[in-house]
């Protein structure tokens, strides 16, 4: 497994599969993609997973994943673009975030 790893250190950085990654899928991050080191961990906030089949648009039934990125999808997208698996990230509280 080829993991993108962030170069500060965070004593609950812990390494995420990136197919389970739910991300907005965008141009990826420029300086990742010419050779430079991932500074920080991505931000990702977990979900419940539900039991009931829900469904989208035209009746499709929605994939749903255990995570979603709150803030990184452009390291993410570079990791994806240079091959990687996984990706380094801590989990966020997202009501402890004040708008």
């Amino acid at each position: 497994m080829k993991i993108l790893k962030a170069k500060i250190s965070h004593p609950k950085k812990q390494t995420f599969l990136i197919s389970d990654l739910t991300y907005i899928k965008k141009r990826p991050w420029p300086s990742l993609i010419e050779g430079e080191e991932m500074i920080d961990p991505i931000e990702v906030i977990q979900h419940t997973i539900s039991d009931i089949p829900r469904y989208g648009a035209n009746g499709i039934l929605y994939k749903e994943k255990k995570y979603s990125i709150y803030k990184g999808s452009s390291r993410v997208n570079a990791a994806v673009q240079l091959g990687y698996d996984a990706i380094e990230g801590i989990i966020i509280n997202v009501w402890s975030i004040s708008w």
